[in-house]
């Protein structure tokens, strides 16, 4: 409860460590258009049928305790 009634800024004052915000994760389109950049190629067709959900999801490899999210699910069976 106490949490909840914190701002933000109030919150990562109380972070042990530091944390991965979530804006800095980039979207799965983000990175697509990065990487075809980075290689110098330009898959427009690939990257537009994929548009609505590649806006929406991002992919992160990493440590996942350290996301500033307020929640983690696992979908798994």
């Amino acid at each position: 409860e106490r949490l909840l009634k914190m701002t933000l800024e109030e919150r990562r004052k109380e972070y042990s460590r530091q944390y991965v915000p979530l804006k800095d994760i980039p979207t799965w389109m983000e990175d697509i258009k990065s990487k075809n950049e980075s290689d110098g190629e330009n898959t427009k067709e690939e990257a537009q049928g994929k548009r609505s959900l590649s806006e929406k999801v991002s992919l992160y490899r990493g440590d996942i305790t350290l996301l500033e999210v307020d929640a983690i699910v696992n979908a798994g069976r």
